[in-house]
This record gives structure tokens, sequence and C-alpha cells, in this order.
């Protein structure tokens, strides 16, 4: 779709805007510059997905990071299942950086030998700056790796897992979270969650990390009893959705609410996505007025009961994250509703969602700002505000909400 002059106008005017990346898997910088990279790295992540729903096997996905296979090789066998992604969301983020970062203008047979040189000559240390400071003009990233160990970068700001496997004995007397600890009840395992909580906001995270997955109401003497059991050898292992993960998960997001950390929740796409419906999450709403809870990726497939999320409860703000490069159409028919639906303070704009090509950060943003150009202006066009209003949404959805929302300044 091209572009309008006024939907140009408002592109132009968010391109010179400070914003906030409320989502990220970005580690620090030395994963990436330590890595050998080539084309195919802007074929990770994402990408990845598309190509193997388009037939290509796990083992030919993987010989494409194979350095040990010459790369004229490994493109012969990529360039057939590039054809059928091409045109997708994911693979034009990655072309929009190619030609950004790398001067090339389409990724083809005819550059990728081209690409694959630039982009070795250019991963060294001040990568980051250059993509997402000075290219995106990105303040602070908010960024889930694990870890809130982040190179020492001031850009970088850590949200951390919320909870961590609890299904078989293992996982309880050498939680991941802190391998150290001497657990021997629930309450053992609830004083080291909260010890961790305590670390890593300590660390600098500023949110903790959920999923929309079934929860029934909090029962301790449930999750006693399945602790007990499980610690006992009686359970084997306990099922994903149980009473120990309900009432843990439970306790944590009240924890953390007094902390005055965000409630950062997966929802919608991925794997069996029945079981990250946004709608499970209403009963925990219920139970923590209080909390903040960032509703990530606006539910996609469901929209509309995301959106009702945010238009029926005071805790709930709605991030576009990953949104724009699941399908652009879906992500402005959602911003559009948006408007219509949810106070103006509750909506977050932009979130990459990406780990090692951190060049294709850019490609999504690229993209989310024609989103919002394109349903701005038609708001513009049709009377509902000015292009000066439209300007100051923009800058309100990109930068002053997860300001706020995330305590930045």
């Amino acid at each position: 779709m091209k572009l309008t002059d006024l939907e140009k106008n408002l592109v132009r005017a968010m391109e010179e805007m400070t914003i906030i990346d409320a989502h990220e898997h970005l580690g620090p910088e030395s994963q990436r510059t330590d890595a050998t990279v080539d084309v195919f790295t802007l074929f990770s992540h994402y990408t990845r997905d598309d190509l193997l729903v388009a037939r290509m096997s796990h083992d030919d996905y993987n010989k494409l990071f194979d350095r040990t296979i010459p790369l004229e090789a490994r493109w012969a066998l990529f360039a057939p299942y590039y054809e059928r992604i091409r045109h997708g969301s994911y693979a034009r983020a990655a072309r929009i950086a190619a030609r950004a970062f790398y001067d090339v203008d389409d990724i083809s047979d005819r550059t990728y030998v081209t690409l694959s040189e630039r982009m070795r000559e250019a991963n060294k240390p001040g990568l980051y700056d250059r993509v997402l400071r000075d290219a995106c003009r990105i303040k602070v990233a908010l960024t889930q790796c694990g870890s809130t160990d982040l190179g020492g970068s001031s850009m970088l700001r850590p949200v951390m897992p919320m909870a961590y496997p609890m299904e078989r004995g293992a996982d309880l007397t050498r939680p991941p979270f802190d391998p150290e600890a001497s657990i021997g009840s629930l309450d053992d395992y609830l004083d080291a969650m909260r010890a961790y909580v305590d670390r890593v906001k300590a660390q600098g995270a500023v949110g903790l990390k959920m999923f929309s997955n079934p929860y029934e109401a909090p029962s301790r003497e449930e999750a006693a009893s399945a602790f007990s059991r499980v610690l006992t050898g009686e359970y084997e292992e306990l099922p994903p959705v149980n009473p120990l993960r309900d009432f843990v998960v439970d306790e944590v997001i009240r924890y953390a609410t007094e902390l005055g950390l965000v409630v950062c929740v997966h929802t919608g796409y991925w794997g069996d996505f029945r079981m990250l419906d946004p709608t499970h999450m209403i009963p925990v709403l219920q139970r923590h007025p209080d909390a903040r809870f960032d509703i990530y990726h606006l539910g996609y497939p469901w929209m509309r009961e995301a959106i009702m999320l945010g238009k029926g409860f005071t805790n709930v703000w709605l991030n576009l994250c990953w949104t724009h490069i699941i399908s652009q159409r879906f992500a402005m028919a959602g911003l559009d509703e948006l408007i219509d639906m949810v106070p103006m303070n509750k909506i977050i704009g932009f979130g990459g969602d990406y780990g090692l090509p951190v060049e294709k950060v850019y490609g999504h943003l690229v993209m989310a700002r024609e989103d919002i150009a394109r349903v701005l202006a038609r708001r513009v066009e049709d009377g509902d505000f000015s292009e000066e209003r439209a300007i100051q949404l923009a800058h309100t959805w990109l930068y002053e909400n997860p300001t706020e929302l995330y305590g930045l300044e």
C-alpha cells in the first residue's frame, strides 16, 4: 500500500520522535557481535516458523546456520522456501532492514553474498547504538532474555519470567531462579520466589512476564497438597495447568504489585494458541485490581476479546508489540477499534519482539509507523481530529504511555 501525502507527513513526524520499545528479546550486545552472521541471521527468529510451515524441514532449517556448509549451498537450500514466505510480514521486516543498513535493494540471488559480507563487516561493538538509538530513536527497550545482565547498557531494561517450571520434584527442589535454595515446603518455595523477585528488581527489572493460560481460583490447601505429592514422588509429574502453579502465580502477582512491578502477559499467538486466550486472564484481573497488567500482542487472534479487557478493566494496558509483523492489516484494524473503545493512555504502540537479528527491530518499526500513520490519517480525513492531534496521539502511544506504565522517568 502506497502512503498518501498526509500519511507520509505523519511517518516523518514519528521518525523524529524518541520512543520506548516496549518488548524485545535482546541479550547483551556481545551475544550478537560475538556471533557469526550472514544473510540467514535475518531469517532467524519468527521467519523460522514461516519457513517450517512452508514445509522446510527442521534439519534443513538448521543447516542454514551451519557455517561449515558453503554460503552458496545454504542459499540454494533456502531459496525455494523463501519464495513461499517472501510476501509475509515477517520477511518484509528483513528486507527493510537489509535495505536500510546494508544498502541492498532486495534479498535475492543477486544480493545475498554482498549482504552477508556487509553484515559481517558491521557486526562489531556499537551495533545496538547504530540500530536502536540512531536509526530507531529508541530511548529504552524493555527486553526479556532471561537475565538482568545486559552488558551495562543504559538502553536495555529487563523484564523477567514470573513463573518457572514446577511440574517435577527437581523443579521444586532446584528451581531455575535459585538452584541453591533450600526448599522442603511450599512456604520455602514462595520465600525463594520472593527473594528472586526482590533480587531482579534490585538489578533493574521493571516487570515480570506470565502467560494467559487457564487459571483456577488459587487454593493454598490444594497447592500444598500438590507440592507434597510431587516432592514425595506420589505424583511423578503435574500437568502444566495445576493447583500449585495457580497458587504460586497468584502470590507472585500480589508480591510484584506490592513492589511496583508491571505484570506482562503473553496472550494469543503461539503453539496451541487455545491455551493463550486473553479471556483466561479475567479472573486474575478481578483478583488483583491494584496490579498493572500489560496485555501483549493485542490478543491475536482474539483482538476484540483483548480490546474488551482494556475497555472493561482499569488495571489493563494493551500492547501492540509483535502485532505489526504478524499482520499489518490486523494491526491497523485493531488500532482503529482501539481509538473507538479504549482511553488513549492505555495503548502502547510498539515492541519489536526480536533477539539476535537486531536490525529487524528497525524493519518492524518502519511497518508500525506505516500502520499508525494510515489509521490516524483516515481519522484526520474524516474530520475526527487534526493532524496536530494525530501526531500527539502517536507520541502518546510510542513514548508517553510506556514511560508512565513502567516508571521509566
